[in-house]
């Protein structure tokens, strides 16, 4: 494994001749406009309008959507502050603009943050709309202010939806179970047996009576309004949830107009560098996210899917290695035709390209077949597929290792390149070896938990996917160029710089994670711990309910439905 790293030369020193000659000269950027220039404008505008983006995007943005998922009556107050944030550093950006020249034309960022604006202000404006209505009627109404009177009569319940027709059928048809024997049932999940008992219970659901069936699922039947209704909701959580990677974008994007990178013939290489880099890098952030627990009503947080969602279309979702999959497959088969992006015709291929086309390649058939193995009638051809446990797949894991193995001797022009793709590629390579340590786990002690089992390897493998992705995205060739010409070509800096960012990530994913906790354990009153179902404590979907005694009733109607199918086994054979 190759874990060393060559040592940077601080005595080399740039070709600027051959540089001129390949790329031509670089244009002036914003920053040595403000920085490196007799005719400064004032940079204190663009200071301000980074740190009110960034600050929107990756704290108050992800704090309002928790506690939109988690119901809380704090989400109005969070989200108007976001709107008014994000709108404040929009005005800042446009009074940096007016006193400073067009120093990147055709820059995709101002494009992209427009859209973005315009998205959020619809997907978030009616919700302010209500909170400040709320607001401005309780200030002319009420002789008495108070805090008290204000979380009473603005706060509570401005976010809180009527349950749908659904979710009150179902509540309808079950029974009331004492909150007092969930935890009985949490303590039975846990165990080896409970696993054989709740194998044998789907099987009598399975095969119980017809008139039984009608009981069950008769009065959950929905009407075409509602069903518009449900599609129209699931598609605004959809793009409630695109913000996150728009985002992302919008301060990549920001960075590369702001130094005056990318352009001309460096821009094929930054894009490649940038989306994958950032592709790494989102994915580290969400497999941390299913460490803490999220997406464990789907089975994604190293959990059995949990019985309650096995009655809708929760029970049909793919696994989170089908998505991996997926994703490298559809990297793999559109990479392997674009690496030639940007060569003349008759062009002879050069070694870089030869290397990344036969990564792409790879990619293409490792993913296909990962997706293979994810196919339930495959599994079932082999005589391996078991509904009730997750299906190992190290096929992601051998596409990201050996992709780092192969970036940490990848050939590069200057011995600070060099360290900079072996670095992101024992990165990469880390998090295989974690991916990997988690299977051996999970093979030696299988999940028999409806619970997140939260195996530290995932918890390592986040942050060196993480970590990896910014490396990847810090080693395109404008950066190398800077850190010669600025005297920063030094291994440590690059690395402390990385982790220090992939920590800073990682903190506020987690920070998220813990307020959506326990806004939901505060908005139904639960007493669980922090963090201990993402499903329970909110879950993913905002028509979920998250009441412990709701949940509890499920469980009691999942053991009456057994009861009932066992009275008629003497007439219906199992």
């Amino acid at each position: 494994m190759p874990m060393t790293m060559p040592m940077t030369m601080t005595m080399e020193s740039l070709n600027e001749t051959e540089i001129l000659i390949k790329h031509g000269a670089d244009s002036m950027s914003f920053y040595e406009y403000d920085y490196e220039s007799d005719n400064s404008s004032k940079p204190a505008w663009m200071i301000m309008h980074a740190i009110g983006m960034t600050f929107s995007f990756a704290i108050l943005l992800p704090f309002a959507l928790a506690l939109k998922a988690s119901h809380s009556s704090l989400y109005g107050l969070v989200n108007l502050l976001f709107l008014i944030t994000i709108s404040t550093s929009t005005a800042f950006s446009t009074i940096y603009k007016k006193l400073t020249p067009d120093l990147y034309s055709h820059s995709a960022h101002g494009k992209l943050g427009w859209f973005t604006l315009f998205l959020i202000a619809a997907l978030s404006g009616y919700d302010s709309f209500r909170f400040l209505q709320k607001a401005w009627t309780w200030y002319k109404s009420t002789n008495y202010k108070s805090l008290n009177s204000f979380k009473v009569n603005v706060l509570e319940d401005v976010d809180r939806a009527p349950p749908s027709n659904h979710s009150q059928a179902e509540n309808d048809n079950i029974p009331l179970y004492e909150t007092t024997h969930l935890h009985d049932y949490d303590d039975e999940a846990d165990s080896p047996a409970s696993s054989d008992s709740r194998r044998s219970e789907m099987t009598l659901n399975d095969d119980q009576p017809e008139h039984l069936a009608k009981l069950n699922y008769s009065s959950l039947k929905l009407s075409w309004k509602e069903r518009g209704l449900a599609i129209a909701h699931y598609l605004k959580l959809t793009l409630d949830r695109t913000t996150f990677p728009l985002g992302f974008a919008g301060v990549t994007t920001g960075v590369v107009s702001y130094s005056g990178i990318c352009h001309a013939t460096y821009l094929n290489g930054c894009l490649a560098h940038l989306i994958k880099g950032g592709i790494f890098f989102g994915y580290g952030l969400l497999t941390f996210g299913r460490y803490c627990g999220a997406y464990a009503d789907i089975g994604w947080a190293w959990n059995l899917t949990p019985r309650r969602s096995l009655r809708n279309w929760k029970a049909r979702c793919v696994s989170a290695e089908f998505v991996e999959c997926l994703v490298i497959f559809t990297y793999g088969c559109t990479n392997t035709f674009m690496e030639r992006f940007g060569a003349k015709a008759g062009d002879p291929w050069s070694m870089k390209q030869v290397q990344h086309a036969s990564i792409a390649v790879m990619f293409f058939f490792v993913g296909g077949l990962g997706l293979l193995i994810e196919l339930r009638s495959v599994r079932r051809l082999f005589g391996s597929y078991r509904p009730d446990q997750p299906n190992p797949n190290p096929f992601p894991a051998l596409a990201i290792g050996i992709t780092g193995f192969a970036m940490a001797s990848h050939h590069q022009e200057y011995a600070f390149a060099v360290s900079q793709h072996a670095l992101f590629g024992n990165f990469l390579a880390l998090f295989a070896l974690c991916r990997c340590s988690t299977y051996a786990l999970t093979y030696l002690s299988p999940i028999t938990s409806e619970r997140p089992t939260k195996p530290v390897t995932e918890l390592l493998a986040s942050f060196f996917l993480s970590a990896g992705g910014i490396a990847f995205m810090f080693s395109i060739e404008q950066f190398t160029f800077a850190a010669y010409r600025r005297g920063f070509a030094h291994l440590m800096f690059l690395l402390n710089l990385v982790i220090s960012l992939t920590a800073l990530c990682i903190f506020c994913v987690a920070l998220t994670m813990v307020v959506k906790s326990w806004s939901a354990r505060e908005s139904t009153g639960s007493n669980k711990g922090l963090l201990f179902d993402a499903s329970e404590a909110g879950g993913e979907d905002d028509d979920e309910g998250v009441d412990g005694v709701d949940e509890a009733n499920v469980h009691q109607h999942d053991r009456l439905t057994h009861t009932h199918a066992q009275s008629h086994s003497h007439d219906q054979p199992v």
